[in-house]
C-alpha cells in the first residue's frame, strides 16, 4: 500500500510539473508557428499557380492543423482534475475536436455537431474529456464498420444535452466512464436502441 501510495504520488508530481510547462511550450509553439505563417504567406504572394500553390497550401493545412492539434494536447494537460466547474457542452468539444480527429482519423468515423445555444453547466471537465477520449480509442481499437461515433449537442436553453451515437453493436467499455462522470454532476442518462442521451443540468450562478 505504501508503495502504491508513494508511486500515486510520483506521478502527480510529474503531471503537475508537465502541466507547470505547457504554458511556456505553448507560448515557443505559437512564436514558431508564427514565423511559418508569415514565410508561407510571403512564398504564396510569389509562388507560381499550379502545383507550388497546392503544395504552400498543403502545408499551410498540416500546420494548422498542428497548432489546433497542439492547443489541445496542451490545455487538457494543464486542466486541474477533480475540479467542478461551469463550462458549455459545445466549448468543451469544440477544444477536443483536434484530438478527437486524430483518434478517429478515417472519413466519416467520426461526427461532430455542436449548439449554437446551450447554457453552462457545472462538471468535472477533465473527468469529461478523458472519458470521450477513452472512448474514441476503444472505438478506433474495435475498428467498426461504418459510421463509428457521432457526438451532438443539442440546442436546448434550459440544459446542457449531448448525444451519442456508435456503430450498430458496439459498447466500449468507457461509455460506462462517460455515464459515471455525468451522474457525478447530477445529471440523467436515458439509454435506447440507437442514441445515449446524456442531460446535465443547467448551471446558475449563486446570487
Amino acid at each position: 500500500m505504501e508503495q502504491d501510495a508513494a508511486a500515486l504520488r510520483r506521478q502527480a508530481e510529474r503531471l503537475a510539473a508537465v502541466a507547470g510547462l505547457a504554458r511556456t511550450v505553448q507560448h515557443d509553439i505559437n512564436n514558431l508557428l508564427t514565423v511559418i505563417f508569415a514565410n508561407l504567406e510571403m512564398l504564396k504572394r510569389t509562388a507560381a499557380e499550379g502545383a507550388p500553390q497546392r503544395q504552400l497550401n498543403r502545408v499551410e493545412e498540416a500546420a494548422r492543423r498542428f497548432e489546433g492539434t497542439s492547443r489541445a494536447i496542451l490545455s487538457l494537460v494543464r486542466r486541474p482534475a477533480g475540479e467542478m466547474a461551469p463550462v458549455r457542452l459545445s466549448d468543451a468539444l469544440a477544444a477536443l475536436r483536434p484530438l478527437l480527429h486524430m483518434i478517429l482519423p478515417a472519413p466519416g468515423a467520426l461526427e461532430l455537431t455542436l449548439a449554437e445555444v446551450d447554457p453552462p453547466v457545472l462538471v468535472e471537465r477533465s473527468a469529461l474529456e478523458e472519458a470521450l477520449l477513452a472512448l474514441a480509442h476503444q472505438i478506433a481499437e474495435a475498428q467498426p464498420r461504418g459510421l463509428a461515433l457521432s457526438i451532438v449537442v443539442r440546442e436546448d436553453a434550459s440544459a446542457g444535452e449531448l448525444v451519442l451515437r456508435l456503430a450498430p453493436g458496439l459498447a466500449p467499455p468507457a461509455l460506462e466512464q462517460v455515464k459515471a462522470v455525468v451522474a457525478a454532476a447530477g445529471g440523467s442518462v436515458a439509454l435506447d436502441s440507437e442514441a445515449l442521451g446524456l442531460r446535465l443540468p443547467r448551471h446558475a450562478p449563486a446570487a
